[in-house]
């Protein structure tokens, strides 16, 4: 296995793994429209490569298993998304592909990476805390218009004496 900066002959395999990083997302959150058709996953993936961005890739015997993509917006670097095929996760894969995010910023002189993670996603937690994020930057909070009886699933927070549901 090898991280390797992405090839424009790379980008209908990216494409299939973008499908699966935004399928899963989206199925977590429990939206019910994937991505299905090829189409889509190519424009996707072409989305991705442009506005500043630079993407990584894991290879194995010539089949990409991962991809990482960092991006600079206003001056500051944000990973965008790390995804890892399921049988190559927990292997150190996506720790590697976050070293190669890391390591291209690092030589463009910056001193901090910043990234966001869906706050019940545990498993990208635990990922992001053991590869040392371990400063909380921003929140995002959400209003919904109209009354909703949806249960505290995923249990809530207390932020500065107000209690926040997790999504």
């Amino acid at each position: 296995m090898r991280i390797r900066l992405y090839r424009k002959s790379d980008l209908e395999s990216l494409a299939g793994l973008y499908r699966d990083f935004y399928n899963e997302i989206r199925e977590r959150q429990g939206l019910k429209q994937l991505i299905s058709n090829e189409k889509e996953a190519l424009e996707t993936a072409k989305g991705s490569l442009r506005n500043n961005s630079c993407v990584f890739v894991a290879e194995d015997h010539g089949k990409l298993i991962g991809f990482a993509r960092v991006q600079c917006w206003d001056g500051a670097y944000f990973v965008r998304e790390v995804h890892v095929t399921k049988p190559f996760r927990r292997k150190g894969v996506g720790s590697q592909l976050l070293a190669s995010c890391e390591n291209a910023v690092r030589k463009n002189g910056e001193t901090s990476i910043y990234l966001t993670v869906e706050p019940k996603h545990s498993v990208s937690l635990k990922f992001l805390i053991h590869n040392g994020y371990d400063t909380l930057n921003m929140l995002e909070l959400r209003k919904d218009f109209a009354e909703t009886d949806m249960p505290e699933k995923h249990g809530s927070v207390e932020i500065l004496g107000h209690k926040l549901r997790l999504l």
